[in-house]
């Protein structure tokens, strides 16, 4: 008799194919924000789509957050899941509250109700990555390469928020491209290839 493949549980299919959408959406936005959104502030449609991709990303992540935590998250799985959750939650209403300002040109503070200076969006999203790099350090739930890129992108993404806060350019574009170009994308390509086995 042949030994049996256990299944992938239908949950853990549908979180790979959201984490690999993340990544999708995260190269789609860098390459939206970064070539044209960021170079011309007044480009209205070129604005709301990269924070339409921000809400997408988010509400995928929201989902993907749940099945990484539970897979790598070993002890803290209990409240890395909800912690996910939440910081992809007020990242997608950062991403809706800004596309529909962005698009209808309503005229609001620089600052976002939803999500001051990506808070939830860079800075969450970031110690969620990095306390899930840590706890999978410990297991061997996930490969160590996986844990390593989460801790890296989590530190990335919370330099991100901290120079967000600052508002110095060119630490923005260096670090929000290292984690929407490069350390985000191959953090959740893994993440899915993880979770889709």
């Amino acid at each position: 008799m042949p030994a049996r493949v256990p299944a992938i549980d239908g949950f853990a299919r549908r979180a790979a194919l959201c984490a690999y959408l993340v990544a999708a959406l995260a190269i789609a936005y860098a390459v939206v924000y970064l070539g044209v959104a960021s170079r011309n502030p007044d480009d209205r449609s070129a604005n709301a789509l990269a924070y339409a991709l921000i809400a997408a990303g988010a509400v995928a992540a929201s989902v993907a957050t749940v099945a990484v935590s539970a897979r790598a998250g070993g002890s803290n799985a209990s409240w890395l899941a909800p912690f996910g959750v939440g910081y992809a939650l007020l990242s997608a209403a950062h991403g809706v509250y800004s596309a529909i300002q962005a698009s209808t040109g309503l005229a609001a503070g620089d600052l976002s109700p939803t999500d001051p200076r990506g808070f939830a969006t860079f800075g969450l999203a970031g110690v969620w990555m990095l306390g899930l790099g840590l706890s999978a350090r410990g297991t061997r739930a996930v490969p160590s390469g996986l844990a390593t890129l989460a801790v890296v992108g989590g530190v990335d993404l919370i330099l991100l928020y901290f120079v967000t806060v600052a508002g110095s350019t060119p630490a923005i574009l260096l670090t929000g491209g290292l984690a929407s170009m490069i350390l985000g994308p191959a953090f959740w390509i893994r993440s899915g290839m993880v979770l889709g086995r």
